[in-house]
């Protein structure tokens, strides 16, 4: 029964369906014939094959995928490294070892050659006539003897040196030489040898090509820059005038001549061609004495070198037999420490692979909101930590998830509150258009409370109310207060009779710690008389048309403060507002706001901004207030009422 559920299983089927087929032609002696057995042997064997490479991308897809595929990068770093580092280092280090070699050989190769002229042409200096003197070293090379009258800066008579000049009637010749001076009756001797054959020799042994390059020198350089005479450079006979100048070698300057002697065998892969390290050599500017620079930089080849081992261009048995050698040992070299290196790499990702696919697959989870997901640690490492760090991070998601959840239902039903509440305020534009009021909350909900009643006579009842603290329960006693005060008879109670009701059931139902302060009073829109009881309350403001402004207030002490002598210090305010005229109520969160450093806007900042001139005082105490803010949240429930005729 396990056997047919593991068969039912396998995906996908068809592959081990042709698998079974191709099994029967792999394990029995089928062969092609006119029989029947014969005429399945093609397609089964077709069958095995192919369901042979299919499992074997199967296999290398499910590798890559519960495998390769689950390690992090820096696993693949380090099996990168552990794989190619030791071959990338050997094969640098050698070839590296072998390039400085070869080209120690190459330039030992051209000061040989230089020495050997240098030499020749001292002998040759040393003859008295200049048939003698041109028969001696004219064997090296074409060479010539001239005279002259002077000597650039740079020349001293019997040292040879490298000169740069022109031979107007020698077209052929290259511009750099050798060449050494001696005294004559006349001036000068000069016995000049042309050099293009440099390094002709050591090309018998390594091959290749030979690229020249003349620049100024950095010193002559820099004296040009300067605006300076170039120095007068110094020779040594002993070395000739070989002298490595990196800064000349390297230089981008545009090169004053440049040539290329001898050819190079092409190839490809290894055999292709490359360049070995340049040699330098001081040259001497024969017309303006200014020092310069021949670069030497070798070219060659793998090919070009071994055939100087003795291997004859013909010999193709013999190159081709190098090849395979070189080729055989770098593929069994690279292979042997790659093969190795990328075991251990692979032990290493199989060990850590499980925990780095639980940690995905945990982080997977943490992120579509699962916060309950925990792993267990399998070692004692740094992966190990890195799950208990996950474990940790998740719990404290799981409870910022659940105190988040807390959160907004509170969020919620602050904001069913404050539409309640909102509810609750009168409609004041749509009830008496001299009044007007607003309320700006400093939290969700406010503590703050205005009413307006119309009474029967055509007059208005009104209230301004602030309860102790802020919040969700100062909402609540400020709900509380517009109940009371709608069962109140208003028609036949006065501003202090209110007041004083309000206060013996507060006293009644409230505690002490909780009070609250309020105006209550009555205005008639139509000649403007108003008369208001304050409870503890800022003052009001009556700010007359023609810009004066006074302060109206009465005595009183808050509501919920005292029970027995709360009438006793209630006053009253009475008066009449004239055509232009306007009475301003306010709460302290007016009076108490604060700017970023921290002074009160206070009441005499309220006072200036409603003696501005004309116009709606509303508006002209909410700018001055925001103006002073620069921005600060309120601290405190704002609230403000105008009456106005």
């Amino acid at each position: 029964m396990n056997l047919v559920q593991g068969l039912k299983s396998l995906r996908p089927r068809w592959v081990w369906i042709l698998l079974g087929f191709g099994l029967i032609w792999l394990l029995t002696p089928l062969s092609c014939s006119a029989s029947v057995t014969g005429c399945l042997t093609i397609p089964l064997a077709w069958a095995f094959w192919i369901a042979t490479f299919s499992l074997t991308l199967l296999g290398l897809r499910w590798l890559w995928r519960k495998l390769l595929f689950k390690v992090s990068r820096r696993l693949w770093v380090i099996l990168l490294l552990v794989s190619l580092l030791p071959v990338i280092t050997l094969t640098t280090f050698f070839l590296a070892f072998a390039w400085l070699g070869l080209g120690a050989q190459v330039s030992r190769s051209i000061q040989g050659n230089i020495k050997q002229y240098e030499n020749a042409l001292s002998l040759a200096a040393e003859e008295r006539s200049d048939s003698a003197a041109l028969q001696s070293f004219q064997v090296l090379g074409e060479a010539w003897v001239s005279h002259t009258d002077s000597l650039p800066k740079g020349m001293k008579p019997g040292i040879p040196v490298l000169i740069y000049t022109r031979v107007q009637d020698k077209k052929d010749l290259k511009d750099v030489f050798m060449r050494v001076a001696t005294p004559s009756a006349n001036g000068f001797r000069l016995l000049t040898l042309n050099i293009h054959d440099l390094g002709q020799r050591g090309r018998k042994v390594w091959g290749g090509r030979i690229h020249y390059r003349l620049d100024l020198s950095s010193e002559s350089a820099n004296s040009e820059k300067d605006g300076k005479s170039p120095k007068k450079v110094r020779t040594r006979s002993n070395q000739g005038d070989m002298a490595l100048e990196g800064a000349t070698m390297f230089s981008k300057r545009e090169p004053i001549a440049t040539w290329t002697l001898g050819e190079v065998e092409q190839g490809r892969g290894i055999l292709h061609t490359f360049k070995l390290p340049p040699v330098a050599l001081r040259t001497l500017d024969w017309e303006t004495g200014r020092p310069m620079t021949l670069t030497l930089r070798p070219e060659t080849s793998l090919r070009e070198i071994f055939l100087g081992f003795g291997f004859g261009e013909g010999n193709l048995s013999a190159q081709a037999f190098l090849v395979m050698a070189l080729l055989v040992t770098a593929v069994i070299l690279l292979g042997c420490l790659q093969g190795v290196a990328f075991l251990m790499g692979l032990g290493l990702a199989r060990n850590l692979g499980r925990s780095v696919e639980e940690l995905f697959r945990g982080v997977a989870r943490l992120a579509n909101g699962d916060f309950s997901v925990r792993i267990r640690p399998r070692s004692k490492d740094q992966v190990a930590q890195l799950t208990t760090a996950f474990n940790e991070m998740a719990e404290r998601l799981e409870v910022a998830n659940s105190e988040r959840s807390e959160r907004l239902r509170l969020e919620e039903e602050l904001r069913v509150a404050r539409e309640v509440q909102m509810r609750l305020l009168p409609d004041v534009s749509a009830l008496a258009p001299a009044i007007r009021a607003t309320i700006l909350p400093a939290r969700e909900v406010a503590g703050d409370y205005f009413d307006l009643f119309k009474l029967p006579d055509g007059r208005y009842a009104f209230l301004i109310a602030d309860v102790s603290g802020k919040g969700t329960s100062a909402a609540f006693y400020a709900a509380e207060t517009k109940g009371v005060l709608a069962a109140l008879d208003k028609v036949a109670l006065g501003p202090r009779e209110v007041l004083t009701r309000l206060n013996e059931i507060w006293c009644e139902t409230h505690p002490r710690q909780v009070f609250l302060t309020a105006i209550y009073g009555i205005f008639d829109p139509h000649d403007g008389v108003f008369s208001f009881a304050r409870a503890g309350h800022p003052s009001g403001f009556l700010r007359r048309a023609s810009g004066v402004v006074e302060r109206l207030n009465p005595k009183g002490i808050g509501i919920g403060m005292s029970r027995n002598r709360f009438e006793e210090l209630l006053g009253l305010a009475e008066g009449r507002l004239e055509p232009g005229d306007s009475l301003l109520l306010f709460t302290d969160g007016l009076s108490e706001a604060q700017n970023p450093d921290g002074e009160l806007f206070g009441e005499n900042r309220l006072e200036a901004a409603l003696a501005q001139g004309p116009g709606d005082p509303k508006t002209s105490v909410l700018l001055a207030v925001d103006a002073f803010l620069e921005g600060r949240p309120l601290e405190d429930d704002l609230t403000l009422l105008v009456l106005e005729r």
